[in-house]
């Protein structure tokens, strides 16, 4: 059974000046159907200009997908009765930061993204971005009781629902990927893919190496470096860089600024450069009419052949297409 509906929902005004939000919120599940309880249970994107929803349950597992349009300063309580898994699946102009008083916090800035935060159940967490434009936000939230009657003689849960904030782990990215297609797919769900997807994920949250600092990484930039090689790179967005270039900037031969620089970010120099190309094509593309000629010169391209299928292969859809799908 699928069913939509379509409310204004109060939470997003919490005593700040009225403005129009639009939620919409999809579900497959006839105990979300309920119109008055999607909007009692749905998260409140506070500086949100637009937040579309959509929202599909499995045994054991609810996800929300939103999409959110937004002019800067945008705050999500991230605090709930169940294990929450928050995921960034996209972000335009500015990063969404999950912070919680009574874990350490970490800053995003000048990083390669960590766009997923393991939040257990009652702790007061918050997602905030400035400069926000445009993000897509993944919520699983994961009913522990459940989940441990179904795979507890499997998985070790205790170890896959350790809380981490802002973490980055490909699998799992693929992963919440995966969830947020069937949330936003069109069509009745399959419980048996959801509830084979919720087995990998636990398997993979459950085999998560332990938190570390970051500065145990072995043979990483020092923060300076990092930030002076990063803030570089974004300046010089058109630019042919040299790898000799960056290397000097912060006195290190090329093997080992390169080993060091991935060992930093995840992203070797030249795969960091050309996802801040794509994130500032995506800027372009939002705040302003330029054609595309001009925004793949401004960002370092050949050409708007040579940008449009390197857009297409980075995101999956062509510039014009995601620049439709996202304008109001």
């Amino acid at each position: 059974m699928r069913t939509a509906s379509v409310a204004r929902h109060p939470a997003f005004l919490n005593g700040r000046t009225p403005r129009l939000h639009r939620l919409i919120a999809i579900s497959s599940s006839p105990r979300l159907a309920d119109p008055a309880k999607l909007a009692a249970t749905a998260l409140a994107y506070q500086g949100a200009r637009s937040v579309t929803i959509f929202r599909k349950s499995w045994t054991g597992i609810s996800a929300q997908l939103a999409e959110i349009r937004c002019d800067g300063l945008l705050e999500v309580d991230l605090t709930a009765d169940q294990t929450r898994l928050s995921v960034v699946l996209e972000e335009v102009g500015g990063r969404l930061e999950v912070r919680a008083l009574c874990l350490p916090a970490r800053s995003a800035a000048h990083e390669t993204a960590r766009p997923l935060s393991l939040i257990p159940a009652g702790l007061n967490a918050v997602g905030q971005a400035t400069h926000a434009r445009f993000i897509r936000h993944l919520v699983l939230e994961l009913e522990e009781s459940k989940l441990a009657r179904i795979f507890g003689d499997e998985i070790d849960l205790a170890r896959a629902f350790e809380p981490r904030l802002m973490f980055s782990d490909p699998g799992i990215m693929h992963l919440a990927q995966l969830f947020a297609d069937e949330c936003a797919r069109d069509e009745p769900h399959s419980l048996l893919y959801g509830d084979s997807l919720s087995l990998v994920l636990l398997l993979a949250l459950s085999g998560l190496s332990p938190s570390a600092p970051e500065s145990g990484k072995q043979g990483a930039l020092a923060p300076w470096q990092l930030r002076r090689v990063t803030e570089y790179l974004a300046e010089h967005l058109a630019d042919d860089v040299q790898l000799q270039t960056v290397s000097d900037l912060v006195n290190l031969s090329r093997s080992y600024f390169s080993r060091a620089f991935k060992s930093s970010t995840g992203l070797a120099p030249h795969q960091w450069l050309l996802q801040a190309r794509i994130a500032k094509a995506k800027q372009l593309l939002l705040d302003t009419q330029l054609p595309l000629a001009q925004i793949a010169v401004e960002i370092g391209f050949a050409d708007q052949a040579h940008f449009t299928r390197t857009f297409r292969r980075a995101v999956g859809q062509s510039p014009g297409a995601w620049q439709r799908a996202r304008s109001t």
